[in-house]
């Protein structure tokens, strides 16, 4: 892996701790009840999260693309590469994999959003974002 591919890793994971930090900042307070009280929040809400899912997928396929694998046909499966070269742990993997499913409906079937599946990502998977970040900058560590 070149000097560059990994600069572009490290601005990625840079972007997405910028980006948590929003989120945080955004989702404090927020309850059921009141989601959409204020929808312009409510819409930065799912573009961050559709952002930190895309840099997730962005760095893996920038790591997949520096290795002789063919490039995985789904998403999903672009995440669950990476533990098959062993940068994230296989639950790790299979539990942050299904974000990519949950970036579709946010890209294609914006209409459906659930708000409740909003919720649960804000209280309790932001976090699965920063343990991503840290696996990676373990990988780069520990082989760069």
């Amino acid at each position: 892996m070149t000097k560059d591919i990994m600069g572009l890793i490290n601005e990625k994971l840079r972007e997405m701790e910028k980006n948590l930090i929003y989120l945080k900042k955004a989702s404090w307070g927020i309850t059921k009840e009141n989601i959409k009280d204020d929808i312009i929040k409510y819409w930065g809400i799912e573009r961050g999260l559709q952002i930190l899912i895309e840099i997730v997928l962005d760095i893996a396929n920038i790591i997949i693309s520096s290795t002789d694998l063919e490039k995985p046909p789904t998403y999903r499966e672009t995440i669950l590469t990476l533990s098959q070269i062993n940068i994230l742990p296989k639950e790790f993997a299979d539990e942050i994999s299904k974000m990519a499913g949950f970036r579709n409906i946010l890209v294609h079937d914006y209409a459906e959003v659930d708000e409740d599946i909003i919720l649960e990502l804000l209280k309790n998977k932001l976090d699965d974002f920063i343990q991503f970040i840290d696996y990676i900058n373990k990988w780069l560590k520990d082989n760069y």
